[in-house]
């Protein structure tokens, strides 16, 4: 059959694109993730040395964290 090389070649082409594309798109879903991720384990952090400052305030017995 003549052209069937080329029509490969196209296939092969567009299935590289195809991939590439997806790759990217699995890159950036990726990182959109773990930023928000971090986000969250930040907000975390400041609301638990929030709340152990708070409750030091209110108990002068209990033991200092040192840290």
């Amino acid at each position: 059959m003549p052209g069937t090389e080329r029509a490969e070649v196209y296939f092969v082409s567009a299935m590289m694109i195809l991939i590439l594309v997806l790759c990217v798109v699995a890159v950036y879903l990726f990182f959109k993730t773990y930023k928000k991720e971090m986000r969250e384990r930040e907000e975390r952090r400041q609301k638990k040395i929030a709340s152990e400052a708070g409750s030091a305030e209110h108990t002068d017995d209990s033991p200092k964290n040192f840290r």
